[in-house]
């Protein structure tokens, strides 16, 4: 297998994948691929739980 570094367009961290994966790979963590979707604020999480 080779593998082949990126860097994460959000966060700006390197990461490590498969060749094959290359183009499907594009963000470092869910939380980057959430934040680029717009569904996550970074660094605000509500800690509320309704029962």
């Amino acid at each position: 297998m080779e593998y082949i570094n990126k860097t994460c367009p959000i966060c700006g961290h390197e990461f490590v994948v498969q060749k094959r994966v290359e183009e499907k790979a594009i963000y470092c963590t869910l939380e980057c691929l959430s934040a680029a979707q717009g569904k996550v604020k970074r660094g605000k999480v509500s800690s509320f739980v309704s029962v």
